[in-house]
């Protein structure tokens, strides 16, 4: 205490040579107008400026609030489009019921010919084998193993797996698998040359498993091989997901998916 009053004291002459110079400042601005409006101007910039700093560092800590918000929005509106659905066949009226849950990629490989993801969401979840898993871009792959609190998804990038695809538009389906090379890209294999498709044409789930629901996106047609047997196309098929970033995804449970199951062993009985 006592270095800090020596301090003051040695500095006084310093001292009142400031408390003077900012009194008299404050008469100058005080009694003229102008002055005052300067002031002001710099004063009002010089508080816009912090203001804006604040403003960008505040909307920076609050991107991770707003990603989740977002993530739940999209549920919301994912479960409203799919849920009860009515699909009329001829005399048939079918109510299929999907329930959207949200989850984060923990892990994900996609340099091996047989890639799998880890997901943040287990067993205590409601997570099940067979649940399909997307994002808001399209198919990423189907649950093969569950634990409490994680589960393990087979990539749409592992050449065993064969997702139900369709042209847009058409009751043209085929089996969508990958080749194990380009990770943006997959083979859409099984369809008919009687089929109609262009270059550029949608591809989206076919909605004949009791995975997925019928019209997911999951690409466009980029290339067509003509020649690929006599009676197929080969079809090349552009994702809409980028497979190696992906981050927040959804994961689908139908509802009635073991009644399904079930009818359908009755049928192959």
């Amino acid at each position: 205490m006592q270095r800090i009053i020596d301090s003051i004291l040695s500095n006084k002459d310093v001292l009142v040579f400031l408390i003077l110079l900012l009194f008299s400042i404050y008469l100058v601005i005080d009694s003229n107008h102008y002055h005052q409006s300067k002031l002001n101007s710099v004063s009002n910039n010089f508080t816009s400026i912090i203001f804006k700093k604040y403003s960008s560092i505040e909307n920076y800590f609050n991107l991770k609030y707003e990603n989740e918000e977002l993530i739940k929005e999209n549920l919301d509106l994912k479960n409203r489009l799919y849920s009860n659905k009515e699909i009329i066949n001829d005399t048939i009226l079918i109510n299929l019921s999907y329930i959207f849950s949200s989850a984060k990629i923990i892990s994900n490989n996609f340099s091996y010919s047989k890639n799998y993801l880890i997901i943040d969401k287990g067993y205590k979840h409601g997570i099940n084998k067979e649940m399909g898993v997307i994002s808001s871009y399209g198919i990423i792959g189907i649950i093969v193993d569950v634990s409490e609190n994680y589960s393990r998804v087979m990539s749409i990038l592992n050449v065993n797996s064969k997702i139900n695809a369709k042209i847009k538009n058409s009751f043209h389906f085929g089996s969508l698998e990958w080749d194990g090379e380009d990770p943006s890209k997959l083979n859409l294999n099984d369809v008919p040359k009687i089929a109609k498709i262009t270059i550029g044409d949608s591809i989206v789930s076919g909605g004949m498993s009791a995975i997925f629901p019928e019209n997911l996106p999951i690409g466009i047609v980029s290339k067509i091989d003509f020649k690929n047997s006599e009676n197929y196309y080969g079809i090349e098929v552009l994702l809409n997901n980028d497979m190696t970033s992906t981050k927040n995804v959804y994961v689908i449970k139908n509802i009635y998916k073991e009644e399904i199951d079930n009818l359908k062993n009755l049928i192959n009985e």
